[in-house]
């Protein structure tokens, strides 16, 4: 075959354009640091390189974001906790003062006032905390304070609260009919008297509630205990009631109750104090199958600071400026989750009914009550003195020293009733206390697994970089040599070109 100078020039152009092609294609590399610019370099390291750099991403994305966040909010959730319990250990101290020690008027006043503030602060600072704007013990209600921001007179709630047969306490009360009454004498005196009585109470989570259905309902109060008999069958009774107000004499005596009105009641409800008073059979036939109690009840006017029932109950609310009725379910398991890995999420959230017990404000709100009566007393006794100060007869400073007397020994009834409500506001604290460190406890484990989720997250992020690195990134040293390689081999392909094509025709002449 004839071998013409156009061909051989032809040749040359092609292997000189091919050594330049490669040596760029490895100065490049040495350039960058990358095996590869564009994906028809080397599809399957362009193909590779997508998936790892999608892993990466979102591997980043679980590490620096979501397990971040979740770990914020949980450190917000705990700080709560934490400071809360803080608050009930100093509580104790309080009560445990109430309990052991007569306490003057100034003192028990003070301890009171103590006590409020603490119960306050654990709802209004700790269980209503958000973080970025979001409640943080509202369950899925983010968007929704626990407690009441202002007084609220706008909306009607039918609340259903369940109770164990042990949330019936057995507690002391007195009744008296010991009181100043002009022109009375040391006889007359002598007839009235003070006695300490037993009753079984169980208080509901709202007191100052109403004696008439929320619109649209007919419920006013309604109270059925469940239990399973011998054979395994659900039994469901209702009991009957007296809805009346603490007023009445006989609020805490239903035998005596029962007598006044001609009817058998098994409850009495005090819708002004929230409380149900049991006879002694209901309550023994509620101790004895160990019952479920399902209490319905209305509340109309809520006070700032008082929590929402929806975050804690079922209930049905009624708005009186919309008109409109919102049905609420049992807030049950309303767990927020955070993805933070593949196929593996973390709850982040702890929900107020898990960790703070609404039963500390009413234990709170008996000791108010027992105060408060000992201060009316003390105010009559005080009363009486000045009146035998200030009284010259003989027989009417005999019948007033009667009845201080009469005074004395309800005062002595009254403070074994006194003590023991501080010694039941005590067990009340501890109680709670219990249950919010089971919640602390809950929320530092899910914490842990977080954390190692965390290191997790942290060893497959370098893992993964370093497959990026190995899949995409060029070894300096190969790609120098690479690199020197082509530049040779494009030196000597423009040698040969040289003298290749130097030689022509005429040299052979």
């Amino acid at each position: 075959m004839r071998v013409t100078n156009s061909m051989i020039t032809n040749s040359s152009q092609q292997h000189i354009t091919n050594a330049k092609n490669l040596f760029l294609k490895y100065q490049t590399q040495f350039a960058s640091e990358k095996k590869i610019q564009r994906p028809s370099d080397d599809p399957t390291v362009a193909v590779r390189a997508l998936q790892l750099r999608t892993t990466y991403t979102q591997i980043r994305q679980y590490a620096s974001k979501n397990v971040s966040d979740a770990m914020d909010w949980m450190d917000s959730t705990e700080t709560a906790l934490k400071n809360a319990n803080t608050t009930l250990k100093n509580m104790k101290g309080y009560l445990n003062q109430g309990a052991n020690d007569y306490l003057e008027s100034d003192q028990r006043n003070s301890v009171l006032s103590v006590l409020q503030e603490y119960v306050s602060s654990i709802f209004e600072d700790e269980a209503n905390t958000d973080y970025s704007g979001r409640y943080v013990f509202s369950g899925y209600r983010t968007d929704t304070s626990l407690i009441f921001p202002t007084d609220t007179d706008n909306l009607e709630y039918k609340i259903s609260e369940s109770f164990s047969s042990k949330a019936i306490d057995t507690i002391k009360y007195v009744t008296s009919n010991v009181g100043y009454v002009a022109g009375n004498d040391i006889t007359d005196y002598s007839d009235q008297l003070a006695s300490q009585d037993t009753a079984y109470r169980l208080q509901l989570s709202y007191r100052n509630c109403s004696n008439s259905a929320i619109t649209g309902d007919n419920t006013v109060f309604n109270i059925t205990t469940s239990y399973k008999n011998a054979a395994g069958t659900t039994v469901t009774d209702t009991l009957s009631s007296a809805v009346v107000s603490s007023d009445d004499p006989n609020a805490y005596d239903v035998d005596a109750y029962n007598k006044a009105n001609g009817t058998n009641f098994d409850t009495i409800y005090l819708y002004d104090t929230g409380t149900v008073i049991f006879g002694a059979q209901a309550y023994s036939d509620v101790q004895m199958n160990n019952a479920t109690i399902m209490v319905d009840y209305t509340k109309k006017e809520f006070e700032k600071s008082d929590i929402r029932p929806e975050m804690y109950f079922g209930c049905t609310s009624y708005n009186t400026s919309t008109g409109r009725t919102i049905n609420y379910s049992a807030p049950e398991k309303q767990d927020i989750r955070y993805e933070v890995n593949f196929s593996q999420t973390a709850v982040v959230n702890t929900q107020a009914k898990d960790a703070f017990d609404p039963q500390i404000y009413r234990a709170i709100n008996h000791i108010e009550e027992c105060v408060q009566a000992m201060d009316e007393l003390e105010q009559k006794m005080s009363d009486v003195d000045k009146q035998i100060a200030n009284s010259a007869d003989e027989d009417e400073i005999a019948a007033l020293k009667e009845l201080q007397s009469r005074f004395e020994a309800e005062k002595k009834l009254r403070t074994e009733v006194m003590t023991e409500a501080f010694t039941k506001g005590l067990s009340m604290v501890s109680f709670t206390q219990d249950k919010l460190n089971v919640a602390l406890a809950d929320l530092g484990s899910r914490y842990n697994r977080l954390e190692l989720t965390e290191d997790k997250l942290d060893d497959q992020s370098t893992n993964t970089e370093e497959k990026l690195s190995d899949n995409e990134d060029v070894d300096l040293t190969d790609a120098y040599i690479n690199m020197t390689q082509a530049d040779n081999l494009y030196q000597a392909s423009l040698s040969a070109t040289v003298k290749i094509l130097g030689t022509s025709l005429l040299n052979y002449i």
